[in-house]
């Protein structure tokens, strides 16, 4: 039995996955980190709290949840703490077009 393995080459990996195209799709990607950040400030910040809800349950925390990944949205959309921007300059000069 002949076996032949051929090396992995930087060109073979890169179909694996689109690479960025541009400034647009760091800006997104830089705030989608942000959101995701935001989102586990409040999960750890609402796990803080004293005692269960009184009407607690799998429904209510989910919709919990929800609501928390919506405000870290909302929130690195528009306003922004200074992440997405901070990450977007560290970054940009790997970017096509940048």
């Amino acid at each position: 039995m002949d076996v032949k393995l051929h090396p992995l080459s930087p060109l073979s990996l890169a179909g694996s996955r689109p690479e960025p195209q541009g400034r647009e799709d760091l800006r997104q990607a830089a705030q989608g980190f942000e959101s995701l950040f935001v989102t586990e400030l409040l999960k750890a910040g609402r796990a803080g709290l004293p005692g269960d809800d009184l009407l607690g349950s799998a429904g209510v925390d989910t919709a919990r949840d929800m609501l928390d990944m919506e405000l870290a949205r909302s929130s690195a959309a528009r306003t922004g703490f200074g992440i997405a921007d901070a990450i977007e300059r560290q970054f940009a000069p790997f970017v096509k077009g940048s």
